[in-house]
């Protein structure tokens, strides 16, 4: 298994080639890291009002991390 994190000022929900894995934060705002296969990945952020992070998504390899060294995939967004 692979971890990466999606930091952001902002919480929202993580979709993994397609497929929604939950939010980026707890509700303590603490990042969240995501398990993953090894391999290509298509990532994005989208928040409750339908709007996504920026970039829109990021087409990233994720291997060789751990739960304490995730794959950070940054996203820019609003608070």
């Amino acid at each position: 298994m692979e971890f990466f994190v999606c930091p952001c000022p902002a919480t929202g929900n993580v979709i993994l080639n397609g497929y929604d894995q939950g939010p980026n934060k707890n509700a303590a705002g603490e990042l969240l890291a995501k398990q993953c296969n090894a391999g290509k990945h298509t990532i994005s952020l989208q928040f409750a009002d339908g709007s996504v992070g920026f970039p829109p998504e990021v087409t990233i390899v994720i291997r060789e991390t751990d739960p304490i060294l995730p794959k950070e995939v940054p996203f820019q967004c609003a608070e």
